[in-house]
């Protein structure tokens, strides 16, 4: 067993020494780390450390478009029944309203 060991350590040190004063291309090394499988912790980090662009106009139109829909009275976008009757210089608007509140 021991033989096996000095044997497995000459090798690794003959391998080191002949690999010491070798570089790979940065291309090289973009395909080794390309193709590499991920584990799933490292896929889900990867994903979890994407940058997200959000374009600046879409967004403030969005945001302006959903504060106007949340401010403005629901009674506004209604269309409600409205008679005008004139008496003489006055006149009476009647609305029809189904309305229900609480008191």
């Amino acid at each position: 067993m021991e033989n096996k060991d000095k044997l497995g350590l000459e090798i690794k040190g003959i391998m080191e020494e002949e690999a010491f004063n070798v570089t790979l291309s940065q291309t090289t090394v973009d395909n080794i780390v390309k193709h590499k499988k991920k584990k799933l912790s490292h896929k889900i980090n990867d994903f979890l450390n994407k940058e997200i662009e959000i374009p600046l106009a879409p967004s403030i139109i969005g945001l302006a478009a959903l504060l106007l829909i949340t401010i403005i009275p629901k009674d506004v976008l209604k269309s409600q029944n409205e008679r005008t009757i004139d008496f003489g210089g006055s006149q009476v608007i009647v609305r029809e309203s189904y309305e229900v509140s609480k008191k």
